[in-house]
């Protein structure tokens, strides 16, 4: 033996059962780590394929700057590429066409289309000043097919072109709908059409930087070396966010998430290894104090046991990368097959470097510190040690116990939990974090949950009809002859008018926006009650309800003066059919009253399962030029694919916590036992029965527990409602309540994790004999 860190091989190879449940918590740490950070990886690498398809790949976005500027830029050496594009119309609300269907404009060029913004879809992209690239939903709304001539019709005169493909470069946009249909053509050609209708032209200047990395520093640079202000310059905030670039606030906040999420995956690896650490140099005092007998100083003790916790890396490590990044395969699996949508791209049988390399080392950086602590603490350890054993595992008893308080193995048991404050602290903070963890994971399941009001919508509409503008031109006859059609399951109205001038007593509402509810949408809303009573909305009853978030200074019990007439505010809901700003939802009766409007602003349709093609195609027959079609099919299945998503990873999550805060709690009671081995021997030799130290353990257990328990709860519902009023409340308005049945599952696990770690040691020492038990090293 060349030195003492040569007995860490030693000490290993004849304390490998002892070891194992230490090594066993690094896996899982490991495990952990790659498995979050591997997810994630495959997860932005789709993501990032999707996102360019959706927002292009283009970086930040020029405005007002000159030619001469852009090719200046152009000649950095960190720029990839720049295109030009200039829209109009894109709201519809000027009479430009194309056959009959509203036209919105683009003036682009070639680098913009096919290297900014990847728009083609089948066909060639504008190639003169004659060609035009239509969006794919010209197919339907003009029955047009490449080669075909379609005429753009202005104030000032038409202009023939002959479409050379279909495509665009906001596909979701134009999806689904009929009413418009977005026009692409080159420079030249756009700039004269708006020429001749004598409307000014300003074009936007896109750019791609080589390494987005830099987009950043680069964007500054062009922005202090041509004065250019703030408000000229933008960002493709999808894009830049996954590169970590954005400077959108948004952005920065789930940068803030991403840190928060990997400081707690540390500190809950931190914690059960040093617990689970301390436990073993706990049961060693012997063995340490003898290593100081023969010479060893505290500073080689140190070095000892942070050696011998690398030695558990060797093994650790691998198994945590390996089982993490099959974990990692099954999820993304389950994501790219079980759900699909926006997920059908993630890549499956893929490595992840990212998290293979933060997986070995967030697990070797956790093992170093977590083994900061017992590492002090073997140095402390007295050369007397090597003759008196365990002797911090003695009692320190500085009065009788009073029996009729509590049995004596009760009173053992909660002694052998708090005598090490630093192990009763660790075992608490496990408990605790995973409480608090659990809590508040709750409150992020409400807040996407919120986010997607389609999911929580039992009214949400497979199609819907909508007045341009929101005009009310769809009547009562519309909605009947559409809920004839075969395939059509229910049908809805709602009617919208904004900006209506209105006197409260509240100073800053001299306005409100009157949106009216069907009789079916108005039973569905108990699904998103707040406060109130919805019955009293319905008929002709001057009664109303508002949305209930931070933008609207409307609240229940108010009183608004409209067009004469007095209504009151009896109820609030968590989000509505119309932006919530200054709104208030009334019954059709109640809107009829109050504008003398009996028309709908938008028709909802429900489709059943026998829908056909033919069936949307029967109601898009229905809709008038002033009409926008909009099929609301994909939308909707998408936004469930993703709250099943985000409900599988944040379960996944809990799930993983709460496994390691069971065998943590498991691994503790069991070492702490093995600690205090001869103890129980000396116990059972002078008369303690096998029931008695059952309950000993279980006492020692339970205290941990309660106390995580206690701890946990404390801090966890104070924090779950602080995030759930800055995240819920503030937006949606729906309010805290005591969340009784996740706290009920938590006192659950809570019991069931304290007698599962009882179980093993319980039996254990029942069955060893009582010699056996007193001579265990």
């Amino acid at each position: 033996m060349k030195s003492y860190l040569s007995l860490v091989s030693i000490s290993g190879k004849v304390r490998k059962r002892q070891n194992r449940m230490t090594i066993f918590c690094v896996i899982i740490s490991v495990l952990l780590v790659t498995t979050i950070f591997s997810v994630a990886d495959m997860w932005i690498r789709a993501s990032s394929e999707g996102l360019q398809q959706k927002h292009g790949n283009w970086h930040i976005r020029l405005e007002n700057i000159s030619q001469d500027t852009a090719e200046e830029i152009s000649r950095h050496p960190d720029v990839a590429a720049i295109g030009w594009s200039e829209t109009f119309n894109t709201d519809g609300d000027q009479p430009f066409y194309i056959g009959e269907k509203k036209a919105a404009l683009y003036g682009v060029d070639s680098i913009y289309l096919a290297e900014l913004v990847n728009a083609l879809e089948e066909g060639a992209l504008p190639q003169g000043d004659n060609d035009v690239m239509l969006s794919s939903n010209a197919r339907l709304a003009l029955d047009v097919k490449i080669g075909d001539h379609v005429t753009v019709k202005t104030p000032s005169g038409d202009t023939d072109f002959t479409v050379c493909g279909f495509g665009s470069d906001d596909a979701e946009y134009y999806q689904g709908q009929t009413y418009m249909v977005a026009v692409y053509m080159m420079r030249d050609a756009y700039i004269s059409i708006m020429e001749q209708n004598h409307i000014p032209i300003n074009p936007s200047c896109y750019i791609q930087f080589q390494d987005v990395s830099k987009a950043s520093d680069i964007t500054s640079e062009i922005r202090q070396q041509y004065n250019l202000p703030e408000g000229d310059i933008s960002e493709n905030t999808a894009i830049m966010g996954l590169a970590g670039q954005s400077s959108n606030e948004s952005m920065k906040n789930i940068y803030g998430i991403a840190a928060v999420l990997f400081v707690i995956v540390l500190l809950a690896g931190v914690l059960m290894i040093s617990g689970s650490m301390n436990s073993n140099v706990a049961q060693r005092t012997k063995f340490f104090g003898m290593m100081r007998c023969i010479g060893a100083s505290r500073q080689q003790i140190i070095r000892y046991v942070r050696l011998e916790a690398l030695n558990w890396c060797k093994t650790a490590v691998p198994v945590g990368v390996v089982t993490g990044t099959a974990i990692e395969w099954g999820i993304c699996a389950f994501l790219r097959y079980g759900i699909g949508g926006e997920f059908a791209t993630m890549p499956v049988f893929a490595l992840s470097p990212v998290g293979l390399i933060s997986g070995a080392t967030v697990g070797i950086v956790t093992v170093l510190l977590a083994a900061q602590s017992p590492a002090k603490r073997a140095s402390k350890v007295p050369p007397m040690a090597a003759v008196s054993g365990n002797s911090d595992t003695v009692l320190s008893v500085r009065h009788t116990t009073k029996r009729k308080i509590r049995k004596v193995e009760r009173t053992l048991g909660i002694h052998h939990a708090t005598a090490s404050k630093k192990n009763w602290f660790l075992l608490t903070a496990s408990f605790s974090l995973s409480i608090i963890l659990f809590l508040c994971i709750s409150v992020g399941l409400d807040f996407a949950y919120e986010l997607m009001p389609s999911v929580n919508r039992s009214w949400q509409p497979d199609i819907t009809l909508t007045g341009y503008a929101n005009e009310r031109v769809l009547d009562q006859d519309l909605s009947d002859a559409i809920s004839r059609i075969t395939g059509v399951e229910l049908v809805w109205g709602s009617s919208y008018t904004e900006h209506v001038p209105a006197v409260s007593s509240r100073q800053e509402i001299d306005h409100v926006n009157i949106t009216s509810y069907s009789e079916y949408m108005l039973d569905c809303e108990d699904e998103s009650l707040v406060q109130g009573n919805i019955s009293e909305i319905y008929g002709n009853s001057g009664k109303v309800m508002t949305v209930l978030d931070k933008d609207n200074p409307i609240k229940v019990g108010d009183t608004i003066q409209v067009a004469g007439q007095e209504i009151e505010v009896v109820c609030g809901i968590s989000s509505g059919l119309y932006p919530g700003e200054y709104s208030i939802i009334c019954s059709q009766e109640t809107f009829a009253r109050l504008t003398g409007e009996e028309n709908y602003s938008m028709i909802g349709i429900q489709l059943s399962r026998q829908a056909t093609d033919e069936t949307v195609k029967q109601i898009n027959s229905l809709a008038g030029s002033n009409v926008i079609f909009t099929d609301e099919r994909q939308r909707n299945q998408e936004d469930a694919n993703s709250w099943l998503a985000a409900k599988f990873l944040l379960y996944s999550f809990m799930a993983i916590i709460a496994m390691i805060t069971l065998f943590n709690i498991i691994n503790s009671i069991s070492m702490s036992v093995t600690a205090r081995i001869k103890q129980y021997g000396a116990m059972r030799a002078v008369g303690m029965d096998g029931e008695q130290l059952t309950r000993m353990i279980a006492a020692e257990a339970f205290t941990y527990a309660v106390s995580g328990l206690i701890v946990g709860s404390g801090i966890g519902i104070v924090l779950s409602r602080f995030l759930y009023v800055k995240l819920v409340t503030r937006y949606f308005g729906s309010q805290w309540s005591l969340p009784v049945v996740l706290l009920a599952i938590i006192v659950v696990f809570d019991t069931v994790s304290a007698a599962a770690a009882v179980y093993a040691p319980a039996k254990r020492i029942r069955n060893m004999p009582i010699t056996a038990t007193i001579n265990e090293l």
